[in-house]
């Protein structure tokens, strides 16, 4: 496949580090996780709303409620809490707007480069820019994530007192919270569970191939899931858990957080989401360098007929130039790399 433009990248090259690269690479995925760190931690606040409620009530309905020290240092507890959880929400909610605003401009300046490539002197200002907000944002998220951590510390210990409990059991609320203290207590960096046993990091390759799983040559768009389910190799799950032992306990693990993924993740923001894709193919499977994924993914995001969840699932630039050679000569039943499925929802 042949670019279809050409652009002078050297001075591109100066400006941004291979640091800066790979977070315009990854500012969409990160986006994603604060969406779900923002889901946990507005469970954790509607348990915490209704141990309030139901204390509250206790306090109105039980004269010894009112006179019971322990109860009332626990309402004044309670409400503490609550203000932190509300705090790390808000907190979060101001990083995801930054992430919003950075990828916005991330967006811009490749538009101004696709479209006028010989005024250096306007993309070194819009880069100079970018860096300085990547570079703000840096310092903003290693200390927003620090005091939420701190609060789900305090959180997470205020729930395992014994008091706490006994009035959860008393008032019926279930406790279902991914806690900072199960993090903590993780097997350690050679132990792993699997299948609720323990076993050695030297086994974790055996396990994938004698666990009961099939590989997966289909690519799966389901609108009805709102999901992206990417074809994956055994080879590939295995080379997950040897590289990344911390991240993933399971095979299910690795499928269910690197190939199963939001579909808003590619089709919110496509043309971004093409950069992001071809960037990544390039640069991780193919591991040349970052200029020349940049080249290559600048070329890729333009390309509006190309549905980025392809690029995604492409293991290799070949693949990816086999598939939009099929697609160019309207011969799609020609390609044969992997089966392409959409699962559309009904017309109304």
């Amino acid at each position: 496949m042949e670019p279809k433009t050409s652009y002078n990248f050297d001075f591109l090259n100066n400006y941004f580090t291979t640091k800066e690269f790979d977070f315009i690479n990854h500012a969409n995925l990160e986006s994603q996780k604060l969406d779900e760190i923002i889901n946990k931690e507005t469970e954790t606040r509607d348990v915490i709303v209704n141990f309030i409620n139901n204390l509250n009530d206790s306090l109105n309905n039980t004269e010894n409620s009112k006179s019971n020290p322990e109860f009332l240092q626990l309402l004044s507890e309670v409400q503490d809490i609550f203000e932190k959880i509300n705090d790390n929400i808000k907190m979060v909610h101001e990083l995801k707007l930054a992430y919003s605003e950075i990828s916005d401009n991330i967006v811009e300046l490749l538009i101004k480069i696709e479209s006028n490539p010989d005024n250096k002197k306007i993309y070194i200002d819009e880069i100079q820019k970018l860096k300085d907000m990547i570079n703000e944002f840096a310092t903003q998220n290693e200390e927003i994530k620090s005091m939420v951590l701190l609060n789900d510390i305090k959180i997470d210990t205020f729930f395992q007192k014994n008091i706490v409990k006994k009035y959860l059991s008393s008032f019926d609320i279930e406790l279902n919270l991914s806690t900072v203290s199960e993090s903590l207590n993780k097997p350690s960096n050679d132990e792993y569970v699997v299948n609720s046993k323990v076993i050695n990091a030297e086994d974790i390759k055996t396990s994938v191939i004698s666990e009961d799983l099939e590989e997966n040559n289909t690519l799966l768009v389901s609108e009805k899931a709102k999901k992206v389910f990417l074809p994956y190799t055994k080879s590939e799950i295995s080379l997950y858990l040897e590289q990344y032992p911390d991240d993933y306990k399971s095979p299910r693990d690795v499928i269910k957080k690197e190939f199963v993924l939001s579909l808003d993740y590619y089709m919110k923001h496509p043309v971004l989401a093409r950069f992001r894709e071809a960037y990544s193919l390039i640069r991780d499977r193919e591991s040349k360098s970052v200029i020349d994924a940049f080249k290559f993914a600048i070329d890729i995001m333009f390309h509006y007929e190309l549905n980025p969840v392809i690029i995604a699932a492409c293991k290799t630039q070949e693949q990816l130039e086999n598939y939009m050679s099929c697609l160019e000569r309207n011969k799609l039943d020609e390609f044969t790399d992997f089966e392409i499925k959409f699962e559309v929802n009904p017309l109304a």
